[in-house]
Parts: structure tokens; C-alpha cells; sequence
């Protein structure tokens, strides 16, 4: 197996075990085991959903290039949302951020596994 299909394998996995997980939708765009395009939505029981999109490429190492989680209740208000995209050059650790509401604050980098637990720890 190759480092993508091994990730793949992993987020699957977790899903599976994640007891507020309702439903979900991800579409793995895996490009010959060197580039992985995830995009999808994860609906949990209280309905609230995570829109995520990651890309990675595996050459020369596995390195995620780009991601989003953004978090919205059931009503489609924005909860939280990571990602590191380039347009908050004035905080620390850019380009990682996370909005809260029309706030962004600095942030590390974040893992789907990480922002899953985040999620299920608010849930319960």
C-alpha cells in the first residue's frame, strides 16, 4: 500500500468509529498514489456538518499542501472554520488560521483527525 491509500484507509477508519457521526460524503481524488485530493461533508447528530477539503502530495514525502475544515450548525451559521489559505498575512504561524465567526485568530496547523475530535468533544 502506498502513504495515500494508507491515509485513505485511516480517515475511513476513524469515521467509522466515531459514535456522533450521522452521515457523510467524502470524495478521495486519488491521482496514481501521488497526489490526494479529499473534498466532502461530514454530517453529525445534532446536524451540524463539516465541510473539509485537504491536498497532498506524497513526492518526495507526504505533505498535506492545503486544507479547510469550516464547521457550521444546522441553521448554516459558521461555527469555526481552519484552513491556510493566504489572506491573514498579519497573524502568527501563517497562513494557518481559524475563523470564529468574522474573527481569525492564529492557529497551528491542524489534522481532520484533530478537528474531528474537537468536534465530537463539543457534541457530547
Amino acid at each position: 500500500m502506498s502513504v495515500i491509500s494508507d491515509y485513505i484507509s485511516q480517515v475511513k477508519k476513524n469515521l467509522e468509529k466515531l459514535p456522533c457521526v450521522l452521515s457523510d460524503e467524502l470524495n478521495f481524488d486519488n491521482r496514481g498514489d501521488v497526489v490526494l485530493y479529499l473534498k466532502g461533508k461530514i454530517v453529525f447528530t445534532n446536524q451540524n456538518e463539516l465541510h473539509l477539503k485537504e491536498y497532498f502530495i506524497a513526492v518526495p514525502g507526504f505533505k498535506k499542501l492545503a486544507y479547510s475544515y469550516h464547521y457550521q450548525d444546522a441553521e448554516k451559521q459558521l461555527i469555526s472554520r481552519y484552513d491556510n489559505a493566504e489572506h491573514h498575512g498579519e497573524l502568527e504561524n501563517f497562513p494557518h488560521h481559524k475563523h470564529i465567526g468574522d474573527n481569525a485568530l492564529p492557529a497551528e496547523e491542524i489534522s481532520l483527525a484533530k478537528v474531528l475530535e474537537i468536534i465530537i468533544d463539543q457534541i457530547r
